[in-house]
């Protein structure tokens, strides 16, 4: 498995509510509702309770059993994290049956029902990017030896009707990757419209190549939006007999997949660039078809095409052109209901005349007769209401005397309480007091013994590689982010974002802002603060979406350049930076799950293009230009819960050279480069054990300030910095 899926995923809520007549989607085997995890909207999948009393009459076929599917789905998405794989939540019991719920994200539709439900063809660059988010999802999983086995139109779930992602893994396998072909005495689990020749068989024999079959059948079924019908796979000829030339025999062929489908791709356009992919994924032998990280190849390239752009283009304008019929259709509603507001404004008007003349008539005849019955009622009431009066005065003397006692006995009682809760409530606060201490010590150490434990054997690097020159301007004073297996770089000073993927270095659309800093934030790459023309000193945060930039998040409470940033458990914390000719020593973060920033526990010292990463638990800042050696840490629960002061920063070992960068790899904390106190540029890397620091690598060559970029499977890539322009290399470590 991959780094980050060492351990299980799983977020803890407080609250889950289950909406059960709000079914998303139903199946043999149980259904999918809609639920609410504190204040998150997800999708729930339950299987029907009477699955859950039925025993397993073979112990070899235990996959087939509904629990055991279930168990096995949760097991492997509690292990995947991936941008097109839906995501796991985790599980819950269901408090009216008992039954284990698969808690997952909330996706807006299926493959099946997108395609069932457009009115028209699918634009091109739709048809691509779904092909594409497909393929990424296999590529991961092959990539970990995962098979799915049962890919499928019903299991691709869709956002928006733009992005995909792959879901039910109650029948996946992991691969042994020590034996290249796996064969089972059951039947292969599946669709068998989108099942491979081999995975039909008895017994069948399958490999990762049984997804990129299935893969290929999506592909077909996108373009033509039909639901695969494959015709029967084997053939009844008449054939000569072998022992009597002159009789015949009846003998069943099997027929080509690509004959078995031919009329569903003869849907197709012969010049549809998709369509080789598909034929070469629907070959009958599975060493025929392309690996799944050839078709992300494939498909990144046809990205690249003026074919896919002019889609993209024709898709945008249309979308253009509905906005503007919509503003049309709404100027005219209004013209309407203004004629209709005015109508009634006269109609009002009229109505409001008429009914002054009226309370004219009625006040005029109430004085009157308010007149009347004062003069008659004065005669006779005069005498009675002093008598009643008198009467009334004497009772209430009486009443008074009667509560003033009982309240002064009550008084006495009920302040008597009040201080004794008083006494308990000063003396469980003491308690509390104390025993949050105990728990926050306790949770430090417990934190520094298993930062210890996992740092007590240093990692040793593998092999260095060089790779591509970066672009110009990446080095100094430049910072970087990693989104899966991509890596993101911007030049100090300019407006453009650089991919590295693929060994190869691609352009991204320009940014709005200068100097700014980038992250990687739920996955988007987004840039904090900046300079702009029109703002200068800008608190904007930009996120890349759909090939553009968005403001995404809010903005920060302060305006600031190139300030250090890292983020976790759905926090962004922002350190620093430069506004208004001084360096801040200001820190802000960023609750993304309800998008609201807080101003928290300056650092000690200002700081400008400070080296920031998050290690564990911990927030740790090494400054570029204050204290030359100093690096500071913070917990990051504290920094999310005190109050706005310097004192929970805490200075640990100071660095050996100064102009270092800090990057985690695998839980351990490194320091790449910089200068020793001669002022020259080291090659040395350094990891920190608590305690000190420890060289435990050299790169190839001497720089300072450099970038560095976390890759999967414990690479680390150094890019540019003082004395290295523009080199590149890659250290792979154990």
């Amino acid at each position: 498995m991959a780094e980050r899926q060492d351990r299980e995923q799983e977020y803890i809520f407080r609250n889950v509510q289950l909406f059960k007549n709000d079914t998303l989607g139903t199946g043999s085997y149980g259904a999918v509702c809609k639920a609410k995890c504190d204040q998150l909207l997800c999708a729930a999948k339950l299987l029907y309770p009477v699955l859950f009393q039925i025993a397993v009459p073979d112990p070899g076929k235990e996959h087939r059993h509904p629990f055991r599917r279930f168990e096995t789905e949760c097991a492997f998405l509690s292990r995947i994290n991936h941008p097109n794989i839906v995501q796991y939540l985790g599980t819950y019991r269901d408090p009216d049956t008992n039954a284990p719920v698969l808690l997952m994200e909330l996706m807006d539709e299926s493959l099946t029902h997108f395609l069932e439900s457009s009115p028209g063809d699918i634009p091109y660059h739709i048809q691509v990017n779904l092909s594409y988010d497909i393929a990424q999802a296999l590529a991961f999983l092959h990539s970990n030896g995962i098979i799915h086995r049962d890919l499928s139109s019903n299991n691709v779930l869709l956002i928006a009707g733009t992005r995909a992602k792959v879901t039910d893994f109650g029948m996946s396998k992991f691969r042994d990757i020590n034996v290249s072909r796996l064969a089972t005495m059951t039947k292969c689990p599946g669709t068998p419209a989108f099942m491979s020749p081999e995975a039909l068989n008895e017994p069948p024999v399958y490999t990762e190549k049984l997804d990129n079959f299935s893969f290929g059948v999506l592909v077909v079924q996108t373009t033509t939006r039909q639901f695969p019908k494959p015709t029967d796979r084997f053939e009844n000829i008449q054939v000569p007999h072998p022992r009597n030339p002159g009789r015949t025999i009846e003998a069943k062929i099997a027929i080509p997949e690509l004959e078995r489908r031919q009329a569903h791709m003869s849907l197709i356009e012969p010049t549809h660039p998709l369509l080789p992919i598909a034929r070469h994924c629907l070959k009958d032998r599975d060493d025929k078809r392309p690996s799944s990280q050839q078709l992300c190849q494939t498909l990144d390239a046809l990205k690249r095409t003026p074919r896919y752009q002019e889609s993209s283009q024709q898709d945008l304008h249309q979308m253009l052109r509905e906005k503007d019929e919509q503003i049309t259709a709404k100027d005219n509603q209004l013209q309407a209901n203004e004629q209709i507001i005015m109508e009634k404004d006269t109609q009002l008007q009229e109505n409001r005349e008429t009914t002054i003349q009226n309370n004219e008539q009625l006040h005029t005849q109430n004085i009157e007769i308010g007149e009347l019955t004062t003069r008659l009622g004065q005669a006779t009431q005069e005498n009675q209401t002093l008598q009643h009066e008198a009467e009334a005065r004497e009772r209430q003397l009486r009443r008074l005397n009667q509560e003033l006692q009982s309240s002064e006995e009550n008084t006495a009682a009920l302040q008597q309480a009040i201080d004794q809760r008083d006494r308990e409530v000063t003396q469980l606060r003491q308690v509390l007091a104390s025993k949050n201490e105990e728990s926050h010590n306790l949770s430090t150490r417990m934190h520094q013994v298993a930062l210890q434990d996992e740092q007590a054997t240093p990692m040793k690097p593998v092999t260095i590689e060089s790779l591509p020159d970066a672009p110009d301007g990446i080095g100094y004073r430049s910072s970087s982010a990693v989104i899966g297996d991509k890596a993101y770089f911007s030049p100090h000073g300019s407006k453009t974002v650089h991919e590295f993927s693929n060994n190869q270095w691609y352009e991204l659309p320009p940014c709005p802002n200068l100097y700014f800093t980038i992250v990687s934030v739920n996955d988007m790459l987004t840039t904090v603060g900046g300079y702009s023309d029109t703002q200068q000193y800008s608190n904007k945060l930009y996120s890349y979406i759909n090939n553009k930039w968005v403001e995404h998040f809010p903005p920060m409470p302060t305006k600031r350049w190139t300030p250090g940033a890292v983020y976790a458990n759905n926090t962004l914390v922002v350190v620093g930076g430069y506004s208004h000719a001084k360096h801040l020593n200001t820190v802000e973060i960023l609750n993304t799950a309800n998008m609201r920033w807080f101003i928290v526990s300056s650092l000690p010292v200002p700081t400008n293009q400070s080296s920031t990463t998050i290690c564990g638990d911990y927030v740790y800042i090494h400054p570029h230009n204050q204290v030359k050696y100093s690096v500071y840490k913070c917990s990051l629960r504290q920094l999310t819960q005190s109050q706005p002061i310097s004192a929970i920063w805490e200075k640990i070992a100071p660095l050996p050279v100064s102009w270092s960068t800090l990057v985690t790899i695998n839980g351990h904390l490194l320091a790449v480069g910089g200068r020793d106190s001669n002022g020259d540029n080291t090659k040395d890397i350094y990891q920190y054990n608590e305690t000190s620091w420890t060289v435990i690598s050299q790169m190839s060559t001497p720089r300072a300030a450099c970038l560095t970029a976390a890759l999967l499977g414990n690479k680390l890539m150094v890019v540019g910095g003082v004395g290295a322009d523009r080199k590149c290399e890659v250290i792979t470590f154990v």
